[in-house]
């Protein structure tokens, strides 16, 4: 029988905080007017937990369309980098989408995580074997510089520097001062995977370019729409993208907080019970980048499409054992759905948010 445990108010309280808020930007950086003609298609994934599959199968769709065909840049944060690496091998062709659903088929919680006994943060050396067995021995990808498209992936420090915004974002090609292709790569995703409070942060092996300590998830922060690696990208290359695509999951304003922890074991105090969504307080973090994409960038702003999935059923951030009923239901969505240009997306934010 799952043992139940109770939260304290103050590590509800943390969360919360958390989920609420991201840094303030200190990356209000300028970037060139490119004279010259604009080229390829640009992937921003955001990040998911456990609504990876979402994101997966909206990709799948966009492959299947030819909408992928022209792809020059990957970014990625959180489970978003973990798509950005498995979208490189398939279109290395290393891997087919029929084996990458056959992945998602055979993960469940315990593929992913461990509840050690002492509550949170729970263990997530499973997930380290599982991205050991897959990006490592399978794929061949065991540093950043194996990915064979210019791929940026973004972690965060709670630690930030004055000099930073706390928010650092590794690719395989030098667009910014922190890239190191040689970095292993599933200590990367790692650090870009582990989700405060809920996973421990991680160590990078052999960093140089930032201080030597552990990283947190890489959408918490200015990446929770990990766009400035492109922008980053097109300074590097000298020449701006065609088109930019925003992937990212469905949010759900329905999913409690006694739901999100369900799959560790907790139980809540019946103050706490009731209608707390943290998924909600995420969304906050998502509309706010974007409404800073198009003020600040209105250029990549005007060339920039969103593809979020829509639909009656709702799912938890933490819970892995449905992932193939995610991909199934939301590849069948986007069948009758393709992306919308940022601006239209942006009257869709939901009133609650608006200002």
């Amino acid at each position: 029988m799952k043992q139940k445990r109770r939260l304290s108010f103050w590590m509800v309280f943390a969360t919360a905080a958390l989920t609420a808020f991201t840094f303030a930007s200190k990356s209000d950086r300028k970037y060139p007017v490119y004279d010259t003609k604009p080229e390829g298609t640009a992937l921003v994934i955001t990040g998911a937990a456990a609504k990876i599959a979402q994101e997966a199968a909206l990709l799948e769709s966009l492959y299947k369309r030819g909408e992928l065909n022209d792809v020059v840049f990957i970014s990625g944060a959180s489970s978003g980098a973990l798509n950005a690496v498995m979208l490189n091998a398939i279109l290395e062709k290393k891997l087919t989408w029929k084996e990458y659903r056959e992945i998602f088929a055979n993960i469940n919680n315990d593929r992913v995580f461990k509840i050690n006994g002492k509550g949170l943060p729970a263990s997530n050396e499973p997930l380290r074997e599982l991205l050991t067995e897959v990006v490592e021995k399978r794929l061949g990808y065991k540093t950043l510089a194996d990915l064979p498209y210019p791929t940026a992936i973004s972690v965060v420090s709670l630690r930030p520097s004055p000099f930073s915004e706390g928010t650092y974002r590794f690719c395989n090609r030098k667009i910014n001062a922190e890239s190191d292709s040689s970095l292993n790569l599933v200590d990367v995703l790692m650090a870009s995977t582990a989700y405060p409070l809920v996973f421990p942060p991680t160590r990078i092996d052999g960093l140089k370019t930032i201080p030597n300590i552990p990283y947190y998830d890489g959408g918490i922060g200015d990446d929770r729409v990990p766009f400035q690696a492109l922008l980053d990208f097109e300074k590097y290359r000298g020449k701006p993208v065609k088109r930019v695509i925003i992937i990212s999951r469905k949010r759900d304003d329905d999913m409690t907080l006694a739901d999100e922890l369900r799959p560790f074991g907790f139980e809540i105090s019946p103050k706490l019970k009731g209608n707390f969504s943290p998924d909600m307080l995420t969304s906050f973090g998502f509309w706010r980048r974007l409404e800073y994409l198009k003020k600040r960038y209105p250029e990549t702003a005007l060339k920039t499409w969103v593809f979020v999935p829509d639909y009656d059923y709702s799912f938890p951030m933490f819970d892995f054992n449905n992932l193939s009923y995610q991909y199934e239901l939301t590849y069948q969505w986007a069948q009758s759905h393709s992306p919308i240009k940022l601006d239209e997306f942006l009257k869709k934010k939901p009133r609650l948010l608006k200002r």
